[in-house]
């Protein structure tokens, strides 16, 4: 589904920081309980465009120094600008970035990292 702009089909980018920006998933996305061992997750009916914005990971910022960000499993790590940081899901907020498919063998999507508001 593509959202419009001012009559423009919005870049992958401009949708991203859109979302990030008013701080709310995509409506057609849709946080279910899938079973006992998998827990929640995301899904959607809707056909998602190839290299499309779908959901924001958010939670608690920090720089990484440490293998204790590891034992949180909702911690997604990365390295930016030569430093490496962690972003710490663990807090419910309702939103659903923290429960999307972590796969890393065969992943239905991919991470973007996007600077918004520095």
């Amino acid at each position: 589904m593509t959202e419009r702009r001012r009559g423009r089909r919005k870049t992958p980018d401009q949708d991203a920081i859109d979302h990030i920006t008013i701080g709310e998933d995509k409506s057609f996305l849709e946080g279910r309980f899938i079973n006992t061992h998998k827990g929640r997750g995301v899904l959607t009916q809707d056909y998602i465009e190839p290299k499309s914005f779908v959901v924001e990971y958010r939670g608690v910022l920090s720089l990484s120094d440490s293998a204790d960000d590891k034992n949180s499993k909702y911690a997604f790590e990365f390295m930016w600008n030569g430093k490496h940081y962690c972003i710490d899901a663990s807090k419910e907020d309702g939103t659903l970035g923290r429960l999307v498919n972590d796969d890393h063998i065969h992943p239905n999507c991919k991470v973007k990292r996007i600077m918004v508001k520095g």
